[in-house]
């Protein structure tokens, strides 16, 4: 074949594939028709920070600008995995509780900062050990954030202002 040129057929006629085409389709089929057998048998479950929290509840803990929800997020290079997502509705500003561990949602955990003005989120330094302690400590810090703004709506108390901010 050169540069340009069609290429060649099978000599079953004009309507004939390519024969790079025709295996890449046998082959296709061929693997269709063995997935054709398998069932859900192959099939694994695995627990997620959904089958272990109860969001509603935890929220009924939290103040009331704040949500508690699931989300699903990608770990990793490619899989995806249940995290937990404490959302600051004023704000815009989301602590997002994410397991180590894809499938031990209990065990140690990461915290996520996520700023949805500004379409950023960033690991924070600390974790967790386990899940309890994880919640724990974003309950603490939720309470402490709502100490801090409290009077205040979404403008920074004095002191935390820059020189061009006041």
């Amino acid at each position: 074949m050169t540069r340009g040129s069609l290429p060649q057929e099978r000599s079953g006629g004009r309507f004939s594939a390519p024969d790079g085409f025709r295996d890449l389709v046998e082959r296709l089929l061929a693997w269709l028709r063995d997935r054709r057998g398998s069932g859900l048998e192959r099939v694994s479950t695995a627990t997620t920070m959904r089958n272990v929290v109860d969001a509603d509840a935890l929220a009924a803990e939290t103040p009331p600008k704040w949500s508690v929800l699931h989300d699903v997020v990608t770990y990793g290079a490619d899989s995806l995995t249940d995290v937990l997502v404490f959302r600051h509705g004023p704000t815009r500003q989301d602590l997002v509780v994410m397991p180590e561990r894809n499938t031990k949602p209990e065990g140690e955990v990461s915290f996520y900062h996520a700023d949805r003005t500004k379409g950023a989120r960033h690991l924070l330094s600390i974790g967790a050990d386990s899940l309890t302690a994880a919640l724990s400590y974003i309950l603490e810090r939720i309470e402490r954030f709502e100490r801090l703004f409290t009077g205040r709506g979404t403008e920074l108390p004095s002191g935390y202002t820059g020189p061009s901010d006041r």
